[in-house]
C-alpha cells in the first residue's frame, strides 16, 4: 500500500510504499517519527472499517453517493438496463434461459462501469478516513497543518470471475415493477466492491505503536496513565503532554497490566486461541531473552489480576529497577506480543529499536524485525543505527543466496526511505534496494566525515612527533 502526504512539518510532499518492514533512517528532526505517526494513524482508522455499529452508516452514504453520481453521469444507459430488466420478469417463473441472460445482462453492465466504481469508492474512502486521520495528527503535533494527499493500492482488487456475488437479491423484487432494479443491482455490486476494496487495504486487525526512550514508560508506566487520566476526565492540569500514538502505547500497556481485555475484532475472533499465533509468540519472545535479555521476563498477578513484571536470571527474580536499560527498553516487546491474538494481522511501528543496546545487540534486534515481518506482520522501524540497517540487509543477501533462515528476507518485501534537511524543508527520497541490500549513503557520509577527521587528526599528531 502507498501514501501520500503534503505539508506533514518540514516535509513538502512525499509518497511512501509501506511493505512488509518499512524503515525510515535520516538525521534527527527529519520528521521520521511524524511520518510514522501518519502512518500508525492510518492503520489504526483502516482496521476500524471492521466496526459495523461504527461505520454502517457511513458506508451507506458512500454507496448512496455513488449511485447518485453515477446515475446522473449515465442517466440514458441506467434508464436502458432498467427497462431491460423490468420488461423481463412480469411473472412468477423464470425460465433458465431468461435467468442467463439476465445475468449476462448484469455482467456486461458491471464491466462497463467497474472503473467508474472503483474510482469513486476509493475517493470516498479516502475522505472517510483522511477527515478522521487528519484530525488526529494535527492534535498530535500541537497543530500543524497536515493533509494527506492519497491513499492508495498498487494490485486491482481480485473478484470472482462469475460475479455470482453479486446476485444476493430476494426474487420476489424481479416482480415489483415499481422497484429500480437497477439501483438494487448497482447497490450490490458498490457494497460488494467496497467490502473487496477494504479487505485488500486492511489485512491488519491491530496495530501496535512503540515510542523511543521505553524505558521511561515501563519504569514510571502507573504515574503517567494516572496523570493521562486526571487530565482527561477530572479537568485537571497534567503535565503529561504526549502525542496519540505514544497514549494508545500507553494505554494498551496498562490494559495488560490490569487485565483488561479488549473485545477482539470478529475478523481476528477465530485467532485468539490459534496453536500457530502462540507457535509465533513463542519463538520471537525467545528469540528477544535469549539474544537480548539474557534471562526470563516473569509475570506475577496479584488478587486484582494487576500484573507486575520481574526479570529472572538463573532462578532469582530482580525488580525492573535493577534490571539493565536493554532489558526495559524490550520488555513492552514481549508483554506485546504474549497478548497479541494474531501476530500475522498486527501492524507494528517501532521507534529507535536500537535504544540503549550495544551493538551486538543492536544486531539480534535486527534480526527480530526480520523474523517479526516474517510471521506475515507489517513492520515499520524508525532507526539511527548503521548496525541495524547493516544486519537486515545481511538478511536480504541471505535470501538472495536462496539460503531460507527464519532471519532471511527476500529485497521485495522491504522498502527504505530516507529523511534528510534541506533548505527550510525536508525531503524523502526512497534507497535502492538489490540483491546486496538497501543503499546506506546516510551512513556512509557520516562514517567518511568521522574517517576524514580521524586521519586528519592522526597526520597532526605524527607531524608534531618529528
Amino acid at each position: 500500500m502507498k501514501v501520500k502526504v503534503e505539508k506533514l512539518a518540514n516535509i513538502d510532499s512525499a509518497e511512501i510504499e509501506l511493505k512488509n518492514l518499512t524503515l525510515f533512517v535520516g538525521q534527527n528532526s527529519t520528521h521520521k517519527s511524524y511520518m510514522a505517526h501518519v502512518c500508525y494513524e492510518l492503520f489504526k482508522e483502516l482496521s476500524r472499517l471492521d466496526s459495523p455499529t461504527r461505520n454502517w452508516n457511513k458506508k451507506n452514504k458512500i454507496i448512496s453517493s455513488i449511485i447518485r453520481k453515477l446515475t446522473k453521469n449515465d442517466y440514458e444507459y441506467f434508464d436502458n438496463l432498467e427497462y431491460t430488466v423490468t420488461s423481463d420478469f412480469h411473472t412468477e417463473q423464470i425460465s433458465a434461459d431468461e435467468w442467463d441472460d439476465f445475468e449476462q445482462t448484469v455482467v456486461k453492465f458491471s464491466l462497463d462501469i467497474e472503473n467508474k466504481i472503483f474510482k469513486e469508492i476509493i475517493i470516498k474512502l479516502n475522505n472517510l478516513l483522511l477527515n478522521e486521520i487528519n484530525t488526529i495528527i494535527n492534535n498530535s503535533f500541537n497543530g500543524t497543518s497536515t493533509v494527506i494527499e492519497s491513499i492508495y493500492i498498487e494490485n486491482e482488487i481480485i473478484y470472482n470471475e462469475d460475479y455470482s456475488l453479486y446476485f444476493d437479491m430476494p426474487l420476489e423484487h424481479f416482480n415489483e415493477e415499481e422497484e429500480n432494479i437497477s439501483t438494487k443491482l448497482l447497490t450490490n455490486i458498490i457494497n460488494l466492491l467496497i467490502n473487496s476494496l477494504s479487505s485488500k487495504i486492511n489485512n491488519y486487525d491491530t496495530s501496535y505503536y512503540f515510542p523511543a526512550s521505553r524505558t521511561g514508560f515501563v519504569l514510571t508506566l502507573d504515574e503517567i496513565y494516572a496523570g493521562i487520566f486526571r487530565d482527561k476526565f477530572r479537568g485537571q492540569v497534567s503535565a503529561t503532554r504526549l502525542g496519540e500514538p505514544t497514549i494508545d502505547f500507553i494505554q494498551t500497556f496498562a490494559d495488560i497490566k490490569t487485565g483488561k481485555i479488549k473485545e477482539p475484532n470478529f475478523s481476528n475472533f477465530f485467532n485468539i486461541y490459534s496453536k500457530d499465533n502462540k507457535s509465533k509468540q513463542n519463538e520471537l519472545v525467545d528469540f528477544l531473552e535469549k539474544n537480548i535479555i539474557k534471562g526470563k521476563i516473569k509475570e506475577v498477578k496479584n488478587e486484582q489480576d494487576y500484573s507486575t513484571y520481574f526479570l529472572n536470571v538463573n532462578n532469582t527474580d530482580l525488580d525492573l529497577h535493577l534490571a539493565s536499560s536493554a532489558t526495559l527498553e524490550t520488555l513492552p516487546f514481549i508483554v506485546f506480543l504474549r497478548n497479541s491474538n494474531n501476530i500475522e494481522k498486527t501492524f507494528f511501528v517501532i521507534e529507535e529499536p536500537e535504544a540503549h543496546l550495544h551493538p551486538k545487540a543492536q544486531i539480534q534486534m535486527a534480526k527480530f524485525i526480520v523474523m517479526l515481518s516474517n510471521t506475515g506482520a507489517k513492520v515499520l522501524v524508525t532507526t539511527h543505527s548503521d548496525y541495524i540497517l547493516n544486519e537486515i540487509n545481511n538478511c536480504i543477501k541471505t535470501n538472495t543466496l536462496k539460503e531460507n533462515y527464519n532471519t532471511s528476507i527476500s529485497k521485495d518485501d522491504v522498502s527504505a526511505y530516507l529523511f534528510k534537511n534541506s533548505t527550510n524543508s525536508t525531503t524523502v527520497t526512497s534507497l535502492d534496494i538489490d540483491k546486496f541490500g538497501i543503499s546506506n549513503e546516510n551512513f556512509d557520509e557520516v562514517l567518511e566525515e568521522l574517517l576524514d577527521t580521524s586521519g586528519d587528526l592522526s597526520e597532526r599528531i605524527i607531524d608534531n612527533e618529528s
